[in-house]
């Protein structure tokens, strides 16, 4: 059963639509079954399947993973609002590179629109600047005219939209991926898991902690050891995080099973563990291609 994000929302049935492209789940959570009655339903299902990637535990270079385009939601070219967001892409790039993350606005009134770059935070702000502007350079390829458009790289996440999403909460959307290996013996290493996210959830959200950002590690034997990281975007309050990262971290057992590496990504949050480091210093430089 999957944790509600609000205890305080109206209770309604919710369904998982979940398909594997390449051993890579591309995850939408409908809480009320809307997805159902939706026109774009069924080619939402047929758009994913065109996505590919795969695991790379330890893969340096800043990598592809998904991108969404919302096509209920067209801009009129040469409207008010495409110039509004032609304004704004600009801005996510500029700024990513000086603070490795970026939330803004541009325009007023019902034509204005909202945008965020969030990069992890291991990485540089120069790489960060480099992740966004593959970002939204293919967004503009892949996603032209549309109100909200998100993309998911290794090492950033971009998104612009015309509806207001800045501090809320979205799990509705999201891919996962896992190793191939299971673990030798599971009730011991989710033990060790789950108090590994919990220590690093609390590290993220800690005061002055601007980047939302955690990362931990723990010896399981003198041979092994376990890596976990957190991280939410930066719109969010430390509770929204918590209840984003509570929500992804409880879910992981229904994406992962007993695999020795595993992460969710979404809209707002992302986890990942695995016996293998995956996460760098923060000088690290690494490969950018967009």
């Amino acid at each position: 059963m999957l944790p509600p994000i609000n205890p305080k929302a109206k209770r309604s049935i919710s369904i998982i639509i979940s398909i594997s492209v390449q051993n890579k789940n591309i995850i939408a959570i409908d809480r009320d079954m809307s997805s159902l009655r939706h026109p774009l339903f069924l080619p939402f299902l047929l758009i994913v399947l065109l996505y590919r990637c795969c695991w790379t535990a330890q893969a340096i270079s800043n990598t592809f993973v998904f991108r969404s385009c919302y096509y209920d939601s067209p801009v009129t070219p040469g409207s008010q609002v495409a110039k509004n967001i032609r304004r704004l892409v600009p801005e996510l790039v500029s700024k990513a590179a000086l603070n490795g993350h970026v939330v803004t606005t541009y325009g007023s009134n019902k034509y204005k629109v909202y945008g965020s770059a969030q990069c992890r935070g291991d990485i540089s702000n120069a790489d960060c600047g480099k992740c966004v502007a593959g970002a939204v350079q293919r967004l503009a390829k892949e996603c032209p005219n549309l109100g909200d458009v998100r993309i998911w790289y290794s090492y950033c996440f971009v998104r612009y939209s015309v509806e207001n999403f800045l501090g809320k909460v979205d799990t509705g959307l999201g891919v996962s991926d896992s190793s191939k290996q299971n673990v030798t013996d599971p009730v011991t290493f989710n033990k060790t898991l789950g108090g590994l996210f919990t220590k690093i959830e609390s590290q993220a959200v800690m005061p002055g902690n601007h980047r939302l950002f955690g990362t931990g590690q723990v010896k399981l034997s003198k041979s092994t050891t376990l890596y976990a990281l957190v991280q939410c975007t930066e719109d969010l309050s430390p509770a929204n995080c918590t209840a984003c990262l509570k929500f992804s971290v409880a879910f992981l057992p229904e994406l992962c099973g007993n695999h020795t590496g595993c992460y969710w990504t979404c809209s707002t949050c992302f986890v990942r563990y695995d016996l293998k480091k995956f996460f760098f210093p923060l000088n690290t430089t690494i490969i950018v291609s967009s």
